[in-house]
Order: structure tokens, then sequence, then C-alpha cells
């Protein structure tokens, strides 16, 4: 009773410490989401805006702040003299909020320009406000905006005060505040109280000698914990054996790799990618380690049914050793991921604390995808061809190394629904933005890790003791 006492206080004390560094090291971005207005695709573009000329376009905010815009312009594939200017005006009383002055050469035909704020414009949330563009360009040297298809509760644009049933073809962005950071200690308060009725609960089970979870647990620890250690040793050395360089592939291997993606890449995505290097090898090191964990973990029931049909061990642990193993060389793949990061000029900020939620999450969700896909195999053989299609469509529908804003609004719940997409994205901001993801990208790694890990684990359990008959 002593040593179990000990045990949760310690536990409890881990919980607290952990929950005031994730506040401090969290900072503003966990208190507010990234709001990004949706950008139409091209339809044309507005005539030429030489000096004289004026465009504006209407827009409520949807955000309690107002960070910057972005709008696409057009130059006709000529070099243009002069400069543009971008003012930000009240809806209402048509008072200048923020104006810039940008040089024509700085544009790009089709190209994005993004207008990032001085300072952000705080509580405009659903107020009305009037993007103005002017021009000092004389004509046959002036660029243009590019124009859309007009969207819902979008106000048509306005040329020298005459309306055009089109709108910019442009994207305004600010925070808006969450429930989740305002609300953070009371909901550190409610589930340290949850657990703390839990572990009153099983402390009291246990001394009546009932069976609990943590028993559990620290029982198949002390039974299979040096079988688990030798599984996961066998399966890391045999992948190097008789190899010349051995263990030191795990670090060349996503170095390597990156440098022939880059190579074949930059000059497609370079231009549009901030630090195409760490972005490109964010995406490879994670991709490479999923596609291997849970390419061994569909194979791991039948490659040990000799120990299967001859020595009784819980079957879920030769998935779990597969994926294991293979994250051994993940943790071996960040020490090159995070020397570029280094030598490509990014600061290592305290964020990069936070990535051990992001590979947690990725393994339970690799932990769980293996024991569906170890199940599906003993009862269908073709599940491993189907898997390597499966896995090639996965690579392409996740920006491992072309930008997400490439994907048309209308396909981009694919990214929303892909797991993957998530815990890359997680990675990349820790690393390349130096600060921690938005609250609902912890939300959507941790649900989506959580429901494969549980379906998984219950499909597995449901279907292990036909094993024998199939192996």
């Amino acid at each position: 009773m002593k040593k179990r006492t000990k045990q949760f206080s310690i536990f409890f004390l881990t919980y607290v410490i952990i929950a005031v560094a994730f506040f401090l090291i969290g900072g503003e971005q966990i208190q507010y989401s990234l709001i990004e207005s949706n950008i139409q695709p091209v339809k044309g573009m507005f005539p030429e805006l030489s000096a004289g000329n004026v465009l504006e376009q209407s827009f409520y905010s949807s955000s309690d702040t107002l960070d910057q815009i972005s709008i696409m312009t057009g130059t006709y594939g000529r070099e243009n003299t002069g400069t543009l200017e971008f003012s930000l005006l009240d809806g209402e009383s048509h008072q200048s909020l923020n104006q810039i002055a940008v040089p024509v050469y700085d544009l790009v035909d089709y190209g994005m320009f993004t207008w990032k704020f001085d300072k952000e414009l705080f509580g405009v949330k659903d107020k009305l406000f009037i993007f103005r563009v002017e021009s000092t360009c004389p004509e046959g040297q002036a660029p243009t905006i590019c124009y859309s298809e007009p969207e819902n509760g979008v106000a048509p644009a306005r040329m020298n005060n005459e309306l055009k049933d089109v709108q910019f073809t442009f994207q305004f962005c600010g925070k808006l505040y969450s429930w989740f950071g305002q609300s953070y200690w009371m909901l550190v308060a409610a589930l340290g109280g949850v657990l703390l009725i839990y572990v009153v609960i099983t402390i009291y089970r246990e001394s009546r000698g009932k069976y609990t979870l943590p028993m559990y647990m620290e029982g198949v620890w002390k039974k299979y914990g040096f079988l688990i250690r030798q599984l996961v040793v066998r399966d890391f050395k045999i992948k190097y054996k008789r190899s010349v360089l051995g263990y030191l592939w795990s670090f060349l291997n996503p170095l390597l790799t990156m440098l022939v993606q880059y190579f074949v890449f930059s000059n497609l995505f370079k231009s549009d990618i901030k630090n195409f290097p760490v972005y490109l090898l964010s995406g490879t090191i994670l991709f490479s380690f999923f596609q291997e964990a849970v390419g061994q973990g569909l194979i791991s029931v039948l490659a040990n049914a000799p120990l299967i049909t001859k020595v009784y061990m819980p079957k879920y642990i030769y998935p779990i050793t597969k994926v294991l193993s293979s994250s051994v060389n993940l943790l071996i793949s960040i020490i090159p991921l995070l020397i570029v990061t280094i030598i490509t000029g990014e600061k290592i900020t305290l964020a990069i604390l936070l990535l051990p939620f992001a590979i947690f999450c990725l393994l339970l969700f690799c932990i769980g995808l293996s024991m569906l896909l170890a199940s599906a195999m003993v009862f269908f053989r073709d599940t491993q061809y189907l898997w390597g299609i499966a896995t090639l469509i996965w690579m392409y529908a996740t920006p491992l190394f072309y930008p997400d804003t490439i994907i048309p609004e209308q396909y981009r719940i694919i990214l929303k629904l892909n797991p993957l997409y998530h815990f890359i994205k997680f990675v990349r901001t820790v690393l390349i933005d130096g600060v921690s993801p938005e609250p609902r990208r912890y939300f959507y790694c941790l649900v989506s890790a959580l429901f494969i890990c549980i379906v998984g684990s219950i499909v597995f359990k449901k279907s292990q003791d036909k094993f024998v008959l199939y192996i």
C-alpha cells in the first residue's frame, strides 16, 4: 500500500509539472487558433492598375484579431515600375487603419503577396473592413490584381466605385481565441480531480486484493519486459546485419533521401515554402517511420508463427515490438533533422520540448494500425500488397514535398481526415516557426491516435484466439 501510494504521489507531481511546463512553453499559441479565409480559384485579372485607378474589396472578419492579408497579383510577365499602395479601412467610418506601399518589382505573376501588419488589430470579429488598392505606376508598366468568382458572404469588388461581379483573389488571417486557452487551469484541475478519484478507487480495490489496470500493466512488464526488450533489440540489429555502415544508416538515410528530393522538388516548391529543407526532411522522416513501422507490424504475427504455436505470450506484443524497434530509427533520424534546422538558420526554442507529444501520438497511431492490419493479414494474405498501394496513395495525399496551400478548397477535407498531416504539421510548426501549434492541432493528433489505437486493439483482441488456426 505504501509503495503504491508513493508511486501515485510521484505521478501527480509529474502531472502538475507537465501542466505548468506546457502552459509556459505553449505560450499564446495554446490560447488561440489561426483563422484563414478561403482562397477562391483564379478566374481572371482586373484591367491594368495604373495611376488613378482604385480597387476596393469589402469583407467581414471572422476572427478576434486581424494579422495579415494575402492577395494574388498579375504582372503580365513584364518588369513594371512604381508602387502599389494597400490600405485597410474601417467599413463603417472609412477611417484608415493600416497602409503600406509595395514596390511592384517585389510582385510575382500569379503569385501571392502577403501584407503582414506591424501591429495586429484586436476586437475585430464580425466587423466590416475595406481593402483598397491604388497605384503610382504609369500605363504600360503597371501590374494588376487577380479576381475570382464571388463567394457567399463576400461583397463584390469595386473598380473606381463601379461594382464588379467578382471578388479579389485574396485571403485574410487572424486569431480566434479558444475556450481551451481561457479555461486551461480549470481543465487541468478537472482532469486532476478525475485522476485523483481513479487513484483512490484503485488503491481501495488493491487493498481488497482486487484486480486493477495498474496491477495488470505492472504484471505484464515484470513477466514479459525482458522478452519485449530482446525482441526490439533483435529487430533493430537484424535491419543492419552485415552492413558496412551499420547503425549509421539510420542517420544517413533521411539526409540522403532529403537531398535527392530537394534537388527534384526545390525548383517547383522552394519559393512557396518557408525553410524547404526542414519542411521536406521532417515530412520524410515521419512518413518513412510510419511506412516502416506499420509495414513490419502487419506481418509481425505471421513472422512469429513458430513462437505463437509453441510458447504462450500475449500476441499483441509482436506488433508493438515491431513499432518500438522502428522507433529507435526514428529517434536517431531526429538528430540530422535538428542539425539541418540549425544549419538553415532556424532558432531552436523551448517549443522543441513539445516534440515528444507528436512522436507519442504517432507511436500510438502506428501501434493501433499495426494491430488492425496484423489481424487482417492472418486471415487475408493479400493485405500486405494492398498496403503497399495504400501507402503510395497516402504519401501523395500528404504534403511531404509540396505546400498544402496548393490543394483546392473542395479537397482540403482530405487533409483534415489525414492523421499523418496533423503529426507532420505539428513537428513543422515546432521546428520552423519555433512556437507551439494551435490547440486544435493537439486535439487532432491525440484523437486520431487514440481512435485508431482503440479500434486496432479491439479488433486484435477479438480475433487473436483464431490466429493459430490460420498461421
